[in-house]
């Protein structure tokens, strides 16, 4: 299912006339519980010692700094993947194609834009380093915080999926969200 969306998204990228990375799919499991143990220092080693409430809201800039670093620890690709989650309350960060374009045509408009950012590994297993502190804080929630979705995409439970849009960072750099936002 995640899949089928991935491959609408990269298409979706190229008809928005924008960079999309060479996409190769892979079977099998990346995410083992050894690469898992090291995302902690990763993190650290790339985006430095941050606060929780640093996390909130900055999921293109964590996301942006994190995929050459997971793609070297993993030695394979690693997508930048602009989209929105689902779950069982609410669509969060939800953006419509045409939305989308109109970010596109009329550039980041302050602040406020209402897009989310993962990384996408060539087996469709997911990694989110933001969504669990981000959601946590929003809601007041203790439970969360520093948290990681790492997983495959269709096993998340809880009825959370993620639904992807576009693929590769160009977005960020013709729409000016990478000014816009420090990266």
């Amino acid at each position: 299912m995640y899949k089928s969306e991935f491959e609408k998204a990269v298409l979706r990228t190229k008809e928005f006339n924008l960079i999309c990375p060479e996409i190769i799919f892979s079977e099998g499991v990346l995410l083992t519980h050894e690469k898992m143990q090291k995302f902690p220092y990763v993190l650290r080693d790339t985006v430095g010692e941050i606060g929780v409430e640093e996390v909130v809201a900055q999921c293109l800039s964590i996301h942006y700094r994190l995929a050459d670093v997971i793609a070297e620890l993993f030695d394979t690709a690693c997508y930048f993947t602009i989209g929105y989650v689902e779950t069982v309350e609410r669509l969060m960060f939800h953006q419509s194609e045409q939305d989308l374009k109109t970010v596109l045509q009329s550039g980041v408009n302050g602040s406020s834009l209402n897009i989310h950012a993962w990384l996408t590994l060539p087996t469709m297993e997911i990694m989110d380093f933001s969504l669990p502190t981000s959601y946590a804080i929003l809601n007041k929630k203790e439970e969360g915080i520093g948290g990681l979705i790492a997983t495959h995409a269709d096993t998340l439970t809880g009825g959370m999926k993620y639904h992807p849009m576009l693929v590769g960072e160009d977005f960020l750099r013709k729409s000016g969200g990478l000014v816009e936002f420090g990266i």
